[in-house]
């Protein structure tokens, strides 16, 4: 089963409504949720997340006030405009706060593979001093016509 978000639909309704009246489906609720679920695989480097995983419900928090921000910011005001920008403001604080953030304390690491390349070789003679240059002086002329 691959997971779109996390986060649920009613709940992300019900911190909307908080702010905003407007009308908005759940197909609307749920596009947002899956542009946010996609937005917190991008920086957590991680999209396969599961209730069992330390980070769930926070993460699942993070997106539920993302999406209801973007609804706010597409269904509110212009008085709504503060509010939206706050809940923003929050949710990234949550994910990347160098102390109590999500992101710099994660435990669900990638593994490091074993054909990572630290460090390529120069090709040319030029920049690889591991290589002599070649000696044009020594080519035999009268064996090579191909070259003209």
């Amino acid at each position: 089963m691959v997971v779109e978000y996390i986060s649920v639909t009613s709940e992300c309704r019900r911190l909307a409504r908080n702010v905003v009246t407007n009308d908005f489906t759940d197909p609307e609720i749920i596009s947002y949720q899956k542009k946010r679920y996609s937005y917190i695989a991008l920086v957590t480097d991680k999209d396969d997340w599961v209730a069992t995983d330390r980070e769930f419900g926070a993460l699942q928090l993070v997106e539920t006030n993302l999406v209801a921000a973007d609804i706010v910011k597409h269904f509110g005001e212009v008085q709504d405009i503060p509010i939206w920008q706050a809940m923003i403001a929050d949710a990234k604080d949550e994910l990347f706060n160098e102390e109590s953030g999500i992101i710099p304390n994660m435990d669900t690491e990638i593994p490091e593979t074993e054909s990572e390349v630290d460090r390529t070789e120069f090709k040319g003679w030029g920049l690889n001093t591991n290589l002599s240059p070649p000696n044009r002086l020594t080519r035999n002329v009268v064996a090579d016509t191909e070259s003209f």
